[in-house]
């Protein structure tokens, strides 16, 4: 297949800070009817009555929506567009120099307006920082262009400071390389922090946005939700991008059924060669 032409989405000054700092903020990715749009398709999720199914995660005034098998992944005909988002998709192909992706996730959050423990001295996260990332915790970081992926969460409403934003440690990824390497580079550096989940005292900052944005990190960020305490409940998506070479879990065909026929329906031909229906 030939390289589609890719829209410049990110500045050279926004791919620097990237690189630098290990995340940028995607402006406009969706417009404000559309984020509104999907802000609603998710709070509908949310029972009338406000009874939490077991099976979804609550805690601190975060709501994650799960699906009753135990995976997070909502891939609704209504949603599957957001794994797809031409200028998201376009940011990521910037970063990964690469238009051949894989696009997954598809998980979801509410963030609450949440009081407790609000005061001097109190948290302001509502999560202990670690790392998301698709490098098996048996086999050691490579620290290559194929084995970085870049994700976070689309801002279907506008996130002022303390108002339950995505929490980052700027330069965080270098950081994570460098103590990796440290150790040896190898298994020991990537088992660190019980296996990266757990990296406690970190100094961490808010990305604000506004409603269509998209905080983007590079997958050695530590990051962490934040407490609420702002009226407006935080509603987000989370999309993940890798290469389709990617060296720990390479894009491989759908298997057979894997897509129904409404979601194949809602499948733009970009979404149909990111969810590995057509190939590259």
């Amino acid at each position: 297949m030939v390289a589609p032409s890719i829209e410049r989405v990110l500045s050279d000054e926004e791919i620097a800070h990237f690189q630098e700092q290990g995340y940028v903020l995607v402006k406009g990715v969706l417009s404000r009817e559309e984020a509104q749009r999907y802000r609603h398709l998710i709070l509908d999720m949310v029972p009338r009555d406000l009874t939490i199914p077991p099976h979804w995660h609550a805690n601190a005034g975060r709501i994650k929506p799960m699906r009753e098998d135990g995976k997070q992944s909502f891939e609704t005909p209504e949603l599957l567009s957001l794994l797809s988002n031409e200028r998201l998709y376009s940011a990521a192909v910037q970063l990964l120099g690469d238009h051949r992706l894989r696009a997954f996730d598809a998980s979801l959050g509410i963030t609450m307006r949440n009081d407790s423990g609000k005061g001097a001295g109190a948290s302001i996260l509502s999560q202990t920082p670690h790392l998301d990332c698709t490098v098996p915790a048996d086999t050691a970081f490579l620290f290559t262009l194929e084995e970085v992926q870049v994700g976070g969460c689309y801002y279907f409403t506008d996130v002022a400071p303390t108002g339950g934003g995505i929490h980052v440690m700027p330069g965080g990824h270098r950081w994570v390389e460098e103590t990796v390497r440290a150790h040896g580079g190898g298994l020991s550096g990537r088992q660190l922090y019980n296996n990266w989940k757990r990296l406690e005292g970190l100094e961490t900052v808010e990305v604000t946005g506004e409603a269509g944005d998209f905080a983007l990190l590079h997958h050695l960020m530590p990051h962490a939700a934040s407490h609420n305490r702002l009226p407006t409940a935080r509603v987000a998506q989370f999309t993940r991008f890798t290469r389709a070479d990617h060296p720990h879990s390479p894009q491989q065909p759908a298997e057979p059924g894997r897509w129904s026929p409404e979601q194949l329906g809602a499948m733009t031909p970009l979404g149909r060669r990111l969810l590995g229906v057509d190939p590259w």
